[in-house]
């Protein structure tokens, strides 16, 4: 067989998306799909022609051809033993955890810095456990628990508020996991329970009643469900943190207090804010982002009563 030989950054790349938080032959048939239809030159071989079996035989080995030397694939044992323990693995997904693709000698082609937590957490795994790897060096990986919500605000701010009231999510391995919206909350979590063993936790706004009632037929024992008293994420953030957030952040005093939210719902609010003063367009994700580097760069700043509770309530779990 006839094939090139993978980049370093193909490598980096593909290494990256074989240990992310995805169904594990979703993720590695991707992958190995990208090996095959990248490296393999064909010459009177097809791949049409070949079986799955031989198909993930030759990815192996092309991706393998990086190294001069191969390692001793315990790493492949410990990412097989954690992928077990999160996902409902099928017969399909074994073939695939089985294959000795060489994760270690990949890994080591990388700087520690060069590398996301998905990755780092193996870098710096050496002799500990997979959890105590993830405790000590706050890797998020691998995933013990999953916080789904409705939007890109929750998915950026929860893990900061948390870790204002001294709850690390990543050390605790709580991945937050954001739907695309109110409406595919419920697809989002009937798939997940298909999928994984492991606990969600689902926070919904209070305007998401029938997504509840579709929810509690299908909750599992494990999971909970919580749903925001009176109005959505944004509106249990406080005023005066949205405030000093947004006055910091475009260099400027125009919110002199929080009574320049005076509609009662944040969005709308924030959004006036944004037109009155010329900040040009409300984006959901550009103002976390804001909440965000205001939160890491201010001591104490102010978490509201729910925001509390919803965080106690995950640590529960």
């Amino acid at each position: 067989m006839k094939f090139k030989t993978p980049s370093k950054d193909f490598i980096k790349i593909s290494i990256d998306r074989l240990t992310r938080f995805k169904p594990v032959s979703e993720k590695y048939k991707r992958v190995f799909d990208e090996i095959l239809n990248k490296h393999f030159i064909p010459n009177g071989n097809k791949l049409s022609d070949m079986s799955e079996k031989e198909k993930i035989d030759l990815a192996v080995e092309i991706f393998n051809s990086a190294f001069s030397d191969l390692s001793d694939f315990k790493m492949n044992e410990i990412i097989k033993k954690d992928e077990d323990e999160i996902f409902y693995l099928t017969k399909e997904d074994r073939e695939f955890l089985d294959a000795k693709i060489d994760f270690k000698s990949a890994i080591d082609l990388f700087d520690e810095k060069e590398l996301p937590l998905n990755l780092k957490r193996l870098k710096l795994q050496k002799n500990l456990t997979s959890k105590k790897t993830r405790e000590t060096y706050s890797t998020l990986f691998p995933i013990s628990k999953v916080v789904l919500v409705e939007g890109i605000t929750e998915e950026i701010l929860l893990i900061e508020f948390a870790k204002i009231l001294g709850f690390d999510f990543k050390k605790e391995g709580i991945f937050v996991l954001g739907a695309g919206g109110k409406n595919q909350v419920a697809r989002k979590y009937i798939k997940l329970i298909e999928e994984i063993k492991i606990p969600i936790f689902v926070l919904l706004d209070c305007d998401a009643n029938e997504i509840e009632e579709i929810l509690s037929l299908k909750l599992r024992k494990i999971d909970k469900l919580y749903k925001i008293k009176s109005g959505e994420f944004e509106d249990i953030l406080p005023k005066n943190l949205i405030k000093n957030a947004l006055n910091h952040h475009f260099a400027q005093n125009l919110l002199v207090d929080e009574n320049s939210f005076e509609e009662g719902h944040a969005v709308v609010d924030i959004s006036n804010c944004y037109k009155n003063n010329g900040w040009g367009e409300f984006k959901k994700a550009d103002f976390a982002r804001i909440i965000r580097e205001y939160l890491i760069q201010t001591e104490n700043p102010p978490v509201s009563c729910e925001l509390k509770l919803i965080t106690e309530k995950i640590k529960e779990m």
